[in-house]
């Protein structure tokens, strides 16, 4: 299995987590640099990875993260450098928070039918792209698919939205003023998103308009 850099990791470096199996604690990671999420796996994952070098998250055969329906994170990033594949996270409330600085990085990834908001952005450096979030907050108000907010707060780079698709949700992407702007913004395809819009005004970018090669979510 590789690597975000292609360098194949060995077993020594990896954890893997089977279908309803434990997900791991920072304190069972060190020197691990790749876990492999196998099925789905319920429960909460809280990450800070300060001190650890970039870890990658590869979901395989369905791989899910399942916050099962509470009032919870599914998926918890407090810092470090986390690259997360093909990975589908649900469930929680939100489903993927990623704040207290370090970066996240999304390739492949679905974020559906969480309670509440499916991803937060709080002061962390981003890069998402072909990413799906679906289906979010239809368990209260405020439901959002994609929230970012105190970007002037995290390390300056990446801040990057590309080629993802953003529908269904109560709200599809909000920046909550205008220093909450993505640095690079394209063919993300926003529609649908049922009661509070679609792109809000203070993220200063619009939807590409109808999926295709350069727009939304690429297989």
């Amino acid at each position: 299995m590789a690597h975000q850099d292609a360098r194949c990791a060995s077993d020594a470096e990896t954890v893997v987590v089977t279908a309803g199996g434990t997900l791991p604690t920072v304190s069972s990671l060190s020197g691990k640099n790749l876990v492999v999420v196998r099925g789905t796996a319920s429960g909460v994952l809280t990450w800070t990875l300060t001190t650890q070098p970039q870890m990658s998250i590869v979901g395989q055969s369905t791989g899910t993260i399942n916050g099962n329906g509470a009032l919870v994170i599914s998926v918890h990033l407090t810092g470090g450098d986390v690259y997360i594949r093909n990975l589908t996270v649900t469930g929680g409330s939100p489903g993927l928070l990623a704040d207290g600085g370090g970066v996240v990085r999304l390739d492949h990834v679905s974020v559906s039918n969480n309670p509440t908001t499916g991803i937060a952005i709080n002061g962390s450096a981003f890069d998402i792209r072909n990413t799906t979030v679906t289906g979010n907050g239809g368990g209260g108000s405020g439901g959002t698919g994609i929230v970012l907010q105190n970007l002037s707060t995290a390390p300056a780079t990446p801040r990057s939205l590309t080629l993802s698709t953003v529908t269904n949700n109560q709200a599809g992407i909000a920046c909550t003023t205008t220093s909450d702007v993505p640095a690079t913004t394209s063919g993300v395809l926003a529609s649908g998103n049922t009661t509070l819009g679609d792109i809000g005004p203070a993220c200063n970018f619009t939807s590409c308009g109808s999926a295709s090669t350069t727009c939304g979510a690429q297989p």
